[in-house]
This record gives C-alpha cells, structure tokens and sequence, in this order.
C-alpha cells in the first residue's frame, strides 16, 4: 500500500494581513482570542485565493482598515481590530478608543460606498453594531482607569 502523498505548503498570508490591519499576531494567545486565530489560520490554509491574496497585499498601502471582500478571514479580522484585550496605560487606552472612533467612521463610509450590495451592507451594519458595543464599553472604562 503506497503512503499518501503529502499536500504541498501553500503560503499563508494572514500574518501580513494582520499586520496590515493592525492587528498584533501575538495577541492569539489570549484565550479569549485564541479560537479565533485558530479558525482564521485554517481558513487561511485552506483559502483557494492565495495568488489573489498575494495580489492584493502588494498593491495595497502597508496600513488598512478592511480586508479583502474575497478573504474568508474578513469577519474574523474585523472582530479581531474591535475585540482587543485591555490595554494596560490610560495613554494606550486613549489610542484604542481613538483606533475605534476611527473605524467607526470608516465603516460608515463604506456603507456609503456600498449601499447596492446588500449582503455587504448587512454584514457591515451586523460590524458596526458589534463595533458601537465595544465603544461603549471603552468609554465607560475610561472613566474608571483614571479614577484608580
């Protein structure tokens, strides 16, 4: 009986992705983070885009706010720029509430941008609810650093 042959290592691109969304690789070990990163590493390993992600990744800026609409990370990758953990100054708290107000408004723009797309503009406006909670809750913390 022959030995299966052995899949060939495709290249990933998740960790430059994230990078390029700001997100820190590193904070998958976070528990609460960490099924998240694993999900999103599998779906990456198994992504029928990779020349497309590629593509994509040496034609964009080296900071950006979404990922491609073909990666099947995107919902993951959103979840993870809004879902930090705590930031541990008050001055890092400040940034991370700045990062979110920022992305708020960026993902009002592309509503805009995108209103004919409905499954897009669902999704997005699912985003943003999820994204206003976690400002809420930044901002009610804030207060609360700063008085201990």
């Amino acid at each position: 009986m022959a030995a299966p042959a052995l899949a060939t290592r495709q290249p990933i691109y998740m960790v430059e992705l994230m990078e390029r969304l700001g997100i820190d690789p590193g904070e998958g070990v976070v528990p609460r983070l960490g099924l998240s990163y694993v999900t999103a590493l599998r779906r990456c390993e198994a992504c029928p885009s990779k020349q497309a992600c590629r593509e994509w990744l040496d034609g964009m800026p080296q900071a950006v706010s979404f990922a491609p609409a073909f990666c099947p990370n995107a919902d993951i990758m959103f979840e993870l720029q809004v879902d930090r953990p705590p930031l541990r100054r008050a001055t890092e708290r400040h940034a991370s509430l700045a990062d979110l107000e920022r992305l708020e408004y960026e993902v009002d723009e592309a509503l805009l941008c995108h209103e004919d797309d409905e499954t897009f503009s669902a999704e997005l406006k699912r985003q943003r609810l999820h994204l206003r909670d976690e400002l809420a809750h930044v901002r009610c913390e804030g207060p609360k650093a700063r008085a201990s």
